[in-house]
């Protein structure tokens, strides 16, 4: 009996320590297993024009989140999109050190490589190192905070991840980020919609004056008025839906079933959309931004019988994936090329 007590407390401590794995090194791209214990060169260097070193990154990560606490900008349950349960009671009294972030050096450095093209998932909340409740990602040195909706949408229970549901106010103005300022070298707490800031990188990455967004959806809901005549799955409160969409056309072909919608919007009239965020009138526009694993997802809410939206109403040409269709797919469109 004892040593059955026994093994059950030796299974329990190995179960905890694998829940706890939480370093820059638990993306499975920077885990290397070396029986010999001996430690393995690093292939990665840093670029030329990457916003920071790794040691800058840890050091000024954690003086903004302790900055954030200590000016009660953030709430405790601000943090709770960004760290682990049991780090953000001493997050919340502004108590954090640097030595949370210290990892895998080389993962980093790939991680901020990364970064400066596009969105890097870099501090994974997850419990098996397979399955992610969020956490944080770098993109062009802004942090932001990872599947932001889709953690807050319905909340997230457990012990290690714990989150409450958000309505649509706070799914819209709630969301926490940190904006690099490249003059300072500092990061500076934020808490909002992201939206303009994301707006901004998307247009000097394409490098056009539209900015380009796609959708991988069906044949079905590829039109406009069926898209908009039920509120889908993608809920934002009770009373909208959104059109989810996202600037990578390789994740919207992921997502496609096998359809490829493209929309080209200025700059201007999405980062205008985005500051209309008023959740208590529904004539007005409201967009949502946020970064979802290694691609920014934009959303454009709508209330069911819509007979306009800001992403359809400017949708340019819609594609198949011809490796998805079946049956008369094919007809629908023409084969994605890209």
């Amino acid at each position: 009996m004892q040593f059955k007590n026994l093994f059950a407390m030796f299974a329990a401590v190995v179960l905890l320590l694998a829940c706890k794995a939480r370093d820059f090194n638990s993306d499975l791209r920077g885990k290397v297993d070396n029986p010999d214990a001996r430690q393995t060169p690093c292939l990665e260097t840093l670029q030329r024009n990457a916003p920071y070193t790794p040691e800058v990154l840890n050091q000024q990560l954690t003086a903004a989140l302790n900055q954030a606490a200590t000016s009660k900008f953030f709430e405790a349950e601000n943090f709770r999109d960004l760290l682990f349960s049991s780090e953000v009671e001493v997050a919340a009294r502004g108590a954090l050190k640097a030595e949370l972030f210290l990892g895998d050096n080389c993962s980093l450095i790939r991680a901020i490589n990364e970064s400066r093209t596009k969105p890097s998932h870099f501090y994974w909340l997850t419990g098996n190192g397979r399955t992610s409740f969020g956490g944080m990602a770098l993109y062009k040195g802004d942090i932001y905070a990872e599947g932001f909706y889709r953690n807050r949408q319905s909340g997230v229970d457990g012990s290690l991840f714990t989150r409450k549901k958000y309505g649509l106010d706070e799914l819209m103005n709630k969301q926490p980020w940190f904006e690099w300022s490249p003059q300072t070298k500092k990061f500076t707490p934020r808490l909002g919609s992201p939206g303009a800031r994301l707006v901004s990188h998307i247009a000097a990455d394409q490098g056009t004056d539209a900015v380009t967004l796609y959708r991988g959806t069906n044949v079905k809901f590829a039109d406009k008025l069926t898209a908009l005549a039920t509120l889908n799955s993608f809920a934002f409160g009770n009373n909208f839906g959104g059109i989810f969409s996202t600037p990578s056309y390789d994740a919207a072909k992921g997502w496609a079933n096998p359809v490829v919608l493209k929309s080209r919007l200025s700059p201007k009239s999405l980062s205008d959309a985005m500051a209309a965020q008023k959740p208590n009138s529904p004539k007005s526009p409201l967009v949502y931004a946020g970064v979802e694993f290694g691609y920014v997802e934009v959303a454009f809410l709508y209330t069911p019988g819509d007979k306009s939206n800001l992403f359809f109403d400017n949708v340019v040409s819609k594609c198949i994936v011809q490796d998805k269709s079946q049956g008369g797919d094919a007809a629908f469109a023409s084969p994605c090329s890209q």
